[in-house]
Order: structure tokens, then sequence, then C-alpha cells
């Protein structure tokens, strides 16, 4: 083949097992949970940090740092409800200070457990009137820990907040690990702790079992 012609196979397959390792770099990467949270004290290892309650039209609720129950780390917020006014908006669990850029994906995310079944609603909002929705959902919490996550695309720049809606009901929840970051869904494997709940909320998890 000559030496012209063993070089230019060498250089073809020196690219394409570069090419491949980036690859599978990347989908590690991403696989692992590996994006920016968006979001600030998510895990509420820093306590109520960065997060507030609205109330209105007479919801009446508290929230306070549980050390006792979590998904990740040692802490989650446990919101108890006094009362509901059963309209979804009118209580929720809200952050201020985002910024949504037009034309990009994002997802927000967070895991949850409540006290009895409960419905949420979960959305991105923007921050002034008209007050429009991205990427809302609604589902029901019940007594295990599990995951919930929407993806959403954006046609205006414009400052926004996550919102965890509540108003549907008077059952106390727990929220934890909170997450919002550009781009789709990416499964967190690794929440930290020694036990967890797969994302379907059906199986117990044991991290050390699966690394063996």
């Amino acid at each position: 083949m000559g030496s012209l012609g063993s070089h230019w196979w060498s250089s073809k397959l020196q690219l394409a097992l570069y090419l491949l390792a980036f690859s599978i770099a990347v989908g590690i990467g991403a696989h692992a949970g590996e994006v920016e949270n968006l979001v600030r004290n998510g895990d509420f290892e820093e306590g109520l940090i960065e997060w507030d309650l609205r109330q209105s039209e007479g919801a009446v609720a508290r929230m306070e740092e549980d050390k006792g129950e979590a998904i990740k780390g040692r802490s989650s917020v446990f919101i108890e409800i006094d009362n509901a006014v059963g309209t979804y908006w009118h209580l929720s669990l809200y952050q201020e200070g985002h910024l949504l850029e037009k034309g990009q994906t994002y997802t927000f995310s967070f895991w949850a457990k409540a006290e009895d079944f409960r419905p949420v609603a979960y959305y991105l909002e923007q921050a002034v009137d008209p007050w429009d929705e991205y990427g809302r959902k609604e589902a029901e919490v019940n007594e295990e820990w599990q995951e919930y996550w929407t993806t959403f695309n954006v046609s205006l720049s414009e400052a926004a907040w996550p919102r965890i809606a509540l108003g549907q009901s008077d059952v106390n929840i727990w929220v934890d690990n909170v997450r919002f970051y550009e781009g789709e869904y990416v499964e967190e494997e690794d929440l930290g702790r020694e036990e967890a709940v797969d994302p379907a909320g059906k199986l117990p998890i044991t991290w050390a079992g699966i690394k063996d």
C-alpha cells in the first residue's frame, strides 16, 4: 500500500478512536447527571435560604428544614399546610432570580414524598403579568420518595421562577433535590446516599450493591 496509504489509514483510525472516546465520555457525563443546576440551595443543605412560600386567597402553610428526612444529603424542606384553598397556584414553593433565554430548552425536576396521596403541579412561571406557565405538569405524590420532572422550550427571554404548587390539598409534603438546568432531562444516578429510591419510586436501591 505504501507509506502514504498507511499514514492515511492510521490517521483515519486515530480519528475514529478519538470520536468514539469522546462520545463515550459525553454519554457517561450526561448519564451521571453532570449538569449545571441553576437552582440555589436545591438540596436544602443550607436550610431554607433562597426559598419562599406563596400564600394567597386564604391559603396558610409554613415550611421548615427537616434534617431527618432527605433523598439527597441530610436535609429536605417540610411544608405543613393548615389551609389549602383548592386552587394549585394559591400555595406554592418557589425561588426568585431566574432568567429564561429565548430558544433554549430547560428541565425542571425535584423529589417529593407526602404524608398521604396528594396532587402537585410544577412549572416555571413568568415573573410578571400575564404570569405565563412553562412546562406545567401535574402528578400525584405518595408516601415514597419519587422524582418528578418537566422539559420545555422557551419562546421569549424573560424572568421566571420555578414553582411547586400545593394549593390543591392540605396533605403535608417533603421536597428535596430541586434541579433546574439547560437541556433535556438527565438522570442523577448517585444521590450521595447509601439507599435511595429509583425515579419510578417502585424499588429501593442500594448504591453499594450497584457498584459491586
